[in-house]
């Protein structure tokens, strides 16, 4: 596709991004309520794995960290252990949760375990999907394939307005993984 066809097609990635800040603000009005006066603590957009994979340089010689951004990391205040949050939100189509496979990789994985001060039985992380993705039942049966065994770091949130099931599935599934 051409320079002139590209920039005249759909921006769909604007569209996804500003409906996924939607989930995310949801997210954040929760977790925020719930953990008020605990000693856990919800940070939007932790800076501690920007610069994982080293640094880059850009055309003007620029350097800047080169690492990923999760959406959230929830840390415990006593333990000092964190997980971080993924918040996935998309229609019934698309590649969210295959994108969502890539904290899966070996060395992503010590990283995060490392800088959420987490030992080697425990993945760091909480995935939620919303919107269509949640609600599809062919991508939920993928994401729970997928994400086999591993049931409890993964939240299929259906309706985003729906508080109950987040403050659930983190007392539930999440807390202790912050606590040991």
């Amino acid at each position: 596709m051409g320079r002139k066809s590209l920039s005249e097609r759909d921006n769909w990635q604007g569209k996804s991004a500003a409906r996924g800040h939607g989930a995310e603000d949801v997210f954040h009005t929760i977790m925020k309520m719930h953990l008020e006066h605990t000693d856990f603590l919800t940070v939007h957009k932790p800076k501690d794995l920007k610069g994982i994979y080293g640094e880059r340089k850009d055309k003007r010689g620029r350097v800047s960290p080169h690492g990923i951004h999760p959406e959230y990391a929830i840390t415990s205040k006593t333990s000092g252990r964190s997980i971080y949050v993924e918040i996935k939100r998309q229609r019934a189509q698309g590649n969210a949760h295959e994108r969502a496979c890539k904290y899966f990789t070996p060395g992503i994985l010590n990283s995060l375990r490392q800088h959420a001060n987490q030992p080697a039985e425990i993945i760091p992380f909480w995935w939620i999907f919303t919107d269509g993705i949640a609600n599809d039942k062919y991508y939920r049966q993928e994401i729970m394939h997928w994400f086999r065994g591993i049931e409890a770091h993964v939240l299929l949130w259906k309706n985003v307005h729906d508080v109950d099931v987040v403050r659930n599935h983190f007392d539930q599934h999440i807390r202790q993984l912050l606590n040991n």
